[in-house]
């Protein structure tokens, strides 16, 4: 905001139109500036889907031959749109978008509209995971260090009557369990803009999920003893869908193989 100006300059509506027109500026400087070495470019996120509203981003997957010597991507905000891009190999998409992986809760939805060499992005679009339940439920395994993290700074800012700094602690505990319902669900979010409420339709649920999430959506989780009576049953309802699940023992207290691998 400039000093003295109530009017944002950073920030404006665009249309549907507005992105189509701002794709065809990029793809000629791309295309100038990787040579060779681009292979496809590709629209996603919700102008991909054509869902894109007033604020919505504009980004792409700028697919190459090699990564080697370029960015992870970019980022710019023209004319008050932010504009996103990265820059991958077809096997690195395979590993990193599509496979389930620690970002699969988000990624794994994307939707790909060609831009230039449709061909190309028809093809890798074909690409079927296979055990996608079992590597969905391994990833969720995998989050259980973290989710114990996350609640034990709930806990600890829930007994230190901390209702000043309560509402971060408790997103950063929302978001390890929405994340974990999405690989037990094996079913990637469309947007952040969905994630509570396709939550709320997912099939398989640990005990206690949605009583978590209506004292955080209905407020009420500034009454602290009902959120830690929320999130103790949430926490534990989510160690019994492990337990349940992998039949095998939850903890390990064994530290003599710490560097190795069980």
């Amino acid at each position: 905001m400039t000093p003295g100006n109530d009017t944002f300059i950073g920030l404006k509506r665009h249309s549907h139109a507005d992105r189509t027109h701002t794709v065809e500026r990029i793809v000629p400087v791309l295309t100038q500036e990787l040579g060779s070495n681009l292979i496809a470019i590709a629209a996603d996120g919700s102008y991909a889907r054509n869902e894109d509203a007033d604020y919505s981003d504009l980004e792409f997957m700028i697919f190459v031959k090699s990564t080697k010597g370029l960015p992870f991507g970019f980022s710019r905000i023209v004319d008050g749109m932010l504009i996103e891009g990265i820059y991958l190999t077809e096997d690195q998409y395979y590993r990193t978008v599509i496979e389930p992986n620690p970002e699969w809760y988000i990624s794994g939805s994307d939707t790909l509209h060609a831009v230039t060499n449709p061909e190309f992005i028809e093809r890798i679009t074909q690409h079927r995971i296979t055990d996608l339940t079992q590597k969905c439920h391994a990833c969720a395994h995998s989050m259980l260090p973290e989710m114990q993290e996350s609640f034990a700074k709930l806990f600890m800012a829930i007994e230190q009557q901390n209702t000043e700094n309560i509402f971060p602690i408790l997103f950063y505990a929302l978001h390890c369990v929405l994340k974990f319902m999405a690989f037990i669900n094996a079913t990637p979010y469309k947007t952040l803009g969905s994630f509570i409420t396709q939550s709320r339709r997912f099939t398989h649920k640990p005990r206690g999920f949605d009583d978590f999430l209506d004292v955080i959506v209905d407020g009420t989780f500034l009454d602290l003893s009902l959120l830690k009576q929320r999130a103790g049953e949430v926490f534990a309802g989510i160690e019994a869908y492990l337990a349940q699940v992998d039949h095998t023992p939850l903890y390990d207290s064994d530290l003599s193989t710490i560097t190795k691998r069980k």
